[in-house]
């Protein structure tokens, strides 16, 4: 059983996670908006409506994930303040109905990856030749990144593992 100290604890460390993701997040909105505002895009081959373009995708994408990352920091506040909430907010994360659908929306987007890069490098190339390149690059990099978290969680559990054995 875990106490509620512990829950407090990692609620906090959470929250202060969230808080830098959030400070993030704003600080690449405002710099978006400061570089359009001023016009001081950076042209791709002197194409500014391309750099505009690309620019009004990360910033939608940056939107959303802000108003994800506000909606947990809100969670994470009401539960440091009330123990009920913090008792909710455990047994919601760790409900084994949620994990598994979230395990199989996160395997079915994984298997829709190759369809969704398609269609999104000729949505670039409908834009031009530097959107194109520039989704195409965007989507390597997401797919470095993904390999990387996956080596990272697989070598953290079998620190985990190793370790228990010990």
């Amino acid at each position: 059983m875990t106490t509620m100290n512990a829950l407090r604890e990692d609620a906090s460390r959470r929250l202060r996670r969230e808080t830098v993701s959030a400070a993030a997040i704003c600080l690449v909105l405002v710099t978006g908006g400061a570089l359009t505002a001023t016009e001081n895009l950076p042209a791709l081959n002197g194409t500014t409506s391309t750099s505009a373009f690309l620019l009004g995708v990360v910033m939608g994408l940056c939107a959303v994930a802000a108003v994800a990352t506000l909606k947990s920091i809100v969670d994470l506040r009401r539960a440091l303040s009330d123990d009920r909430e913090l008792r909710r907010l455990h047994a919601k994360e760790n409900d084994e109905l949620q994990a598994h659908m979230e395990r199989e929306v996160a395997r079915t987007f994984i298997q829709l990856m190759p369809v969704l890069a398609v269609i999104a490098i000729f949505v670039g190339a409908l834009v031009s030749l530097e959107a194109m390149a520039a989704v195409a690059a965007t989507l390597v990099f997401l797919s470095v990144a993904l390999l990387i978290v996956k080596a990272s969680y697989k070598i953290r559990l079998k620190g985990d593992i190793d370790g228990g054995e010990e």
